[in-house]
């Protein structure tokens, strides 16, 4: 097939096949919303899967396709992955039709159409897998040969073989996967690549107007590169949204230097809680986290608490702790029903706070901590790290957090400094962000008896668990685990379960998820309580189970065991780090009267970036109470 035709072939199966599957699935999905179970659900399904199909086939792979007939170069991961993933997904799609068909009798009236539908999907598989994609591949090797030129006496040169075409230029390093991301620029939606190159994983983004710009993701390809994988093969868009971001109000009574929610913006007025009562009317058992500025400035907070709680769903309140210095306002939060309390936190160094903060911050947290302490509720520890500034205190925070009479904080969460919000505005600490890879780094180094290698293995069981209880979770939230000594000391969880057992059960739960999903959950569990059958893990075995409990009901802190600190290292979603494919998997949702309801707080966030810098709006200075009339 020449260039010419395979261009012509690409173009007629977006004109006909992409056109009549964009139209009819809305249609049929609509129409068939009543239909019993064993139709609805596996159309349901299939409508999924072709949304994500289509979408990666008309943003990635066919341009791809049309840029290689006209002779150019394909970008980014070439066509070889992308190919090889559609192909894939083909199986699973010819699986859903062949159960569609089977139900079809169900449809009633709809059945001509709902088989027309699955008849073209079909043709459309198959004109992919047995024309267009042999054609494609066919392209990519002739634009990988290298122009050669002889003399015209000479004996014609002998090529040698290429069995498979590259997945990119050699100097572009080698491709992982293709995705989309934001231009850093513009901040429109670009396409993107994750790539190893030179010894790190970057993801490349190529914006036609302001060219190609990287994001440093890791500097250990080896256990980046298998994380990533594994993450997209056990992690569904199918699965439910937990968690929920409440921005109650954009006011805040600080002004920091790398606020990630850009505070005090002109204009923007608090949220009107009626989109909030509609949510708990709808949902049971998720979290729900009154946050944004500072919540509690909110003169109403305390009765969402109650609202909150009396729907049956946690409680989750995230402060800069100043208002939590007074003893009697936490005591009214704890009656309210605050389950738990996320503080920012940043270390016990008081310059990197007044970088970070814009002034000294250390008594009132601990202020608030002892309040927290007193009123038995749980607490995370929020704690930013930006490079150069406060690395050391990733250690400190960690050890703060093990004290005696510390107890009360259930988790500690190292957040990588992002360019988003107040931090994007001021180009405040400029080239000092961190990923999560970076931070884990920082603590192992620190703390030489927590080994990366054992943290890596750690999130391939816990990305298992998240799975296995369909539970959605960012690739950017990586977790670890260790138990409190009562001493100020800890042991790590590879002393107490048999890590590397549970990472080969997550690559086994990963391997027959999809056939046998309940086979492979059982599996799983089997294979957890296997692992812990040693001196240590037993005597903490009642903890283990309830901690394991916690996917399935929801990570209420007040539920976790005293003995047990958790570890998180995160980083919020921004123009620079923005991968579309780990968005959707986004675990918050967020509500906000400026954005409405998005049920990924990544594409939130970026979309706020993106209409601040539109409408040019900008942070001010801390909000003050207003002076209260003299008598």
């Amino acid at each position: 097939m020449t260039a010419a035709e395979t261009a012509e072939l690409a173009q007629s199966i977006l004109d006909s096949h992409h056109a009549l599957l964009r139209r009819e699935l809305p249609r049929l999905a609509e129409a068939l919303a009543g239909a019993p179970p064993r139709l609805r659900v596996p159309f349901q399904h299939l409508r999924r899967v072709m949304d994500d199909h289509m979408a990666k086939e008309e943003n990635i792979l066919f341009p791809a396709i049309l840029a290689l007939a006209r002779g150019e170069a394909a970008g980014g991961c070439g066509v070889g992955g992308p190919i090889a993933q559609m192909m894939a997904e083909h199986d699973e799609i010819r699986t859903l039709e062949e159960a569609l068909r089977s139900a079809s009798r169900e449809a009633g009236p709809l059945e001509p159409s709902l088989l027309a539908l699955l008849d073209d999907l079909g043709v459309h598989a198959a004109k992919e897998d047995e024309l267009l994609f042999p054609a494609a591949l066919e392209l990519a090797l002739l634009a990988a040969q290298p122009v050669i030129e002889v003399d015209e006496a000479s004996p014609p040169p002998r090529r040698k073989a290429v069995s498979a075409p590259p997945v990119g230029p050699p100097a572009a390093g080698r491709c992982i996967r293709e995705t989309q991301g934001t231009c850093s620029v513009c901040l429109q939606r670009v396409p993107a690549a994750v790539m190893v190159r030179a010894g790190t994983v970057v993801l490349d983004k190529r914006c036609p107007e302001h060219g190609t710009t990287s994001q440093l993701l890791s500097r250990r390809p080896d256990r980046w590169v298998e994380l990533d994988r594994y993450y997209f093969s056990v992690m569904d868009e199918s699965h439910p949204q937990r968690d929920y971001i409440v921005r109650m109000t954009e006011r805040c009574n600080l002004a920091c230097p790398i606020c990630l929610a850009k505070a005090n913006t002109e204009d923007t007025p608090d949220l009107d809680l009626s989109g909030l009562e509609s949510l708990l009317s709808e949902r049971r058992g998720v979290k729900i986290d009154l946050m944004a500025a500072e919540p509690t400035l909110r003169d109403d907070l305390e009765d969402w608490v109650r609202r909150v709680k009396a729907s049956g769903n946690i409680a989750a309140l995230h402060t800069n702790g100043i208002k939590l210095t007074d003893r009697e306002y936490v005591n009214r939060l704890k009656a309210a029903g605050v389950d738990e309390v996320f503080l920012q936190f940043d270390g016990l160094d008081e310059e990197a706070n007044k970088a970070l903060r814009g002034r000294p911050l250390l008594k009132a947290r601990q202020a608030a901590l002892k309040n927290l302490h007193d009123a038995g509720i749980a607490t995370s520890l929020i704690v930013v790290i930006a490079r150069g500034l406060n690395e050391a205190q990733v250690s400190a925070t960690f050890r703060f957090a093990l004290e005696p009479g510390n107890e009360h904080i259930r988790e500690v969460f190292f957040l990588g400094l992002r360019n988003l919000g107040s931090a994007r505005e001021t180009g405040a600490l400029a080239g000092q962000q961190l990923m999560p890879d970076e931070i884990i780094e920082l603590l192992t180094e620190q703390e030489p008896t927590i080994r990366a290698d054992d943290v890596h293995k750690f999130n391939l069981a816990y990305f298992a668990m998240l799975s296995a209880f369909h539970v959605k979770k960012c690739l950017y939230v990586q977790h670890y685990l260790v138990a409190r000594d009562g001493h100020g000391g800890f042991t790590p969880i590879s002393d107490v379960v048999d890590l590397p057992e549970l990472a080969n059960a997550a690559v086994r739960y990963a391997a027959r998820r999809k056939r046998h999903p309940v086979l492979a959950r059982a599996g799983l569990g089997a294979s957890i309580v296997k692992a812990g059958l040693r001196p240590g893990a037993l005597r903490m075995a009642g903890d283990l189970v309830r901690l394991e409990s916690l996917f399935a009901s929801g990570m209420n802190l007040r539920e976790v065991p005293p003995r047990f600190l958790l570890i998180g290292f995160i980083t919020a979603c921004d123009p620079d780090n923005f991968d579309a494919q780990v968005a959707v998997n986004c675990g918050k949702g967020e509500l906000s009267s400026d954005g409405g309801f998005i049920d990924s707080g990544a594409v939130a966030n970026v979309l706020r970036e993106a209409r601040f810098q539109g409408e040019g709006r900008k942070p001010g200075p801390a909000w003050r109470a207003p002076a209260r009339p003299r008598s």
